[in-house]
């Protein structure tokens, strides 16, 4: 991790928590059990504090050769739990019914055979789908960039797209890429079919050559359904009509992610709203959880330390948090001490639990 943080403000800041755990401590009558739960939220805390702050920092620094700026599409790429297919369709798009509606042919016809058909035939073979969004005032118009998509889908006039098998653009048509498309899914199925059988994570060359074909089938999907958008658009333009691109959601989960995370582990730290900040946290490591279940009935989760099943390290720092929340450690080391104090004054005894 590289942090804009010199390494004394780090140093000098983790033996502030150090000592703040050992007066906190001595202050609550040296209960091995105060010491054992304020460690456990600290350590969260930490935890989370410069996982956002590293993110935070890819973010701002952007692309370069040895960085790359943070975001969650690549997690939900390799993931196969719901939580990460409700997240995709959520935020980055329903790659496979943009596919299907823009790629549904109302006829099987060879290029020969579609090249023999008038302007007005081939424009009844676009789509419904596009077609509607092919629609202006002038007729012609209409027809002739109908007849144009349906051209292409039919593979008569190929377009310049980026294809992984190929270095560079090369001239593809839809079968191309729906044909490289299936090639990856009848792989990646066989694959997981093949480690169902067995528990945990299985081989650990098996397990990243399957996520990169999952990263790849899913990359394929979204490149595809973009290039198919980006003619459709293209279209519209001539048409004189206004481009309907969707604006990205990503952007935002990815910034709520960054400033969420970073927010949860200061909020933990400096022990404010501290059972607030536990709901959050374990709200985020759910969903996490969800995105990459190590369940043996689904395809290995992306790589990652050990041989997990059914429980991961989300999942353990997911009930950590669970234990903080049901005991007042902001009171015992925090600014919800001060809280409490404004709320109930000095006079009030409080309980230790």
């Amino acid at each position: 991790m590289t942090l804009p943080i010199p390494p004394a403000v780090l140093y000098a800041g983790l033996g502030g928590v150090m000592l703040a755990l050992v007066v906190a401590t001595a202050q609550n009558k040296w209960q091995l059990r105060v010491f054992v739960l304020l460690a456990l939220r600290l350590a969260i805390g930490w935890h989370f504090l410069f996982e956002g702050l590293h993110k935070l920092n890819s973010t701002a620094v952007g692309e370069t050769e040895t960085n790359k700026p943070f975001t969650s599409l690549n997690y939900f790429n390799v993931g196969d739990g719901p939580g990460a297919e409700m997240a995709r369709k959520m935020y980055v798009g329903d790659w496979d019914a943009m596919i299907a509606e823009r790629t549904a042919k109302p006829k099987s016809l060879s290029i020969e055979e579609f090249r023999k058909l008038t302007p007005s035939q081939q424009s009844d073979l676009c789509p419904q789908a596009v077609a509607d969004l092919l629609n202006c005032d002038d007729g012609l118009k209409t027809m002739a960039a109908r007849a144009k998509y349906a051209a292409w889908l039919y593979g008569v006039e190929p377009r310049d797209a980026k294809f992984k098998k190929i270095e560079g653009e090369a001239s593809i048509s839809p079968e191309q890429w729906l044909d490289y498309i299936a090639q990856l899914q009848k792989e990646y199925d066989g694959r997981v079919v093949r480690q169902q059988s067995g528990l945990g994570k299985g081989d650990g060359l098996e397990v990243k050559r399957t996520a990169a074909i999952k990263t790849d089938l899913n990359a394929a999907k979204a490149d595809f359904a973009k290039a198919t958008d980006d003619f459709v658009q293209e279209l519209r333009k001539d048409l004189g009509l206004k481009t309907e691109t969707a604006p990205s959601k990503l952007k935002d989960l990815d910034t709520a992610a960054r400033w969420g995370i970073t927010a949860i582990g200061a909020g933990l730290l400096i022990g404010l709203l501290t059972r607030l900040w536990c709901v959050a946290g374990i709200g985020f490591l759910v969903m996490t959880y969800l995105s990459a279940p190590p369940w043996p009935w689904l395809p290995p989760p992306p790589p990652s330390e050990g041989n997990p099943l059914f429980i991961n390290k989300n999942l353990i720092e997911a009930l950590g948090l669970l234990v903080i929340l049901v005991h007042p450690t902001g009171r015992w080391l925090g600014l919800d001490a001060f809280i409490d104090l404004a709320l109930h004054g000095r006079g009030k005894e409080r309980k230790s639990a």
